[in-house]
């Protein structure tokens, strides 16, 4: 009986967990000409949460940071909204490239009372990509901009702009046709991937990637070299 009630205690608080405080946003845009950027989120639960935050480097290390969040904890009352502020400090960012950054939103579920029950303290991450106005572009053009080159059962992409891409599937075909998921490509930089077993790509690129809204922007028959 024990074991079926931490069972059902377990699926309840994942329940719980994936319910309770919700980010409204899954990228974080800070534009260099704002005095700061903000993330709303919302506790869906019926309990008081708290809500931790800090943030990482590309790197995913907390050294030497020119931003701050605010607040860095706060209580979230079930059911209310809040808004989670980044402030830079206005030193030390390129000015002639994107740079990111991770949010990292940890909640602390309210004490419970009931005994043989296992609390689960749900730890997001997303991104915050501080965006100097000077670039003079946007991230649909520079998507559209990679270059893509293939050698063999590789393909290299390279990323000759100031933004981070972030690649999401590349349609690849034989008798049947397959995504291969990517991943993000910083600026100024490139990426290989293989090609599994059987797959190749001829004549053009069809691909996909994350756009400034968190959606999926999909980019058919780009050309190959």
């Amino acid at each position: 009986m024990k074991k079926l009630n931490l069972l059902l205690a377990l699926l309840f608080l994942s329940y719980q967990a994936s319910a309770a405080v919700q980010l409204m946003a899954t990228r974080v845009i800070y534009k260099s000409s704002n005095t700061s950027a903000a993330l709303p989120i919302h506790n869906e639960s019926t309990g008081n949460y708290l809500v931790q935050t800090w943030l990482e480097n590309a790197n995913k290390g907390t050294a030497n940071i020119p931003l701050q969040v605010v607040p860095p904890i706060l209580k979230l009352d079930a059911g209310k909204d809040a808004s989670l502020r980044f402030i830079y400090s206005g030193t030390s960012l390129p000015s002639n490239q994107e740079s990111l950054f991770w949010i990292n939103i940890q909640e602390i579920p309210p004490a419970t009372k009931e005994g043989n029950t296992l609390q689960i303290a749900i730890h997001n991450r997303i991104k915050l990509f501080f965006r100097p106005d000077g670039l003079n572009t946007n991230l649909d053009e520079e998507a559209k901009k990679l270059i893509w080159s293939k050698s063999g059962n590789t393909i290299t992409i390279k990323n000759n702009g100031p933004m981070y891409i972030s690649l999401n599937t590349l349609n690849i075909s034989s008798s049947n046709s397959k995504n291969l998921d990517l991943d993000m490509i910083p600026p100024f930089s490139s990426k290989t991937v293989t090609l599994p077993t059987g797959y190749s790509i001829t004549n053009g690129v069809s691909y996909s990637y994350i756009n400034d809204f968190g959606g999926i922007t999909e980019i058919k028959n780009h050309s190959i070299n």
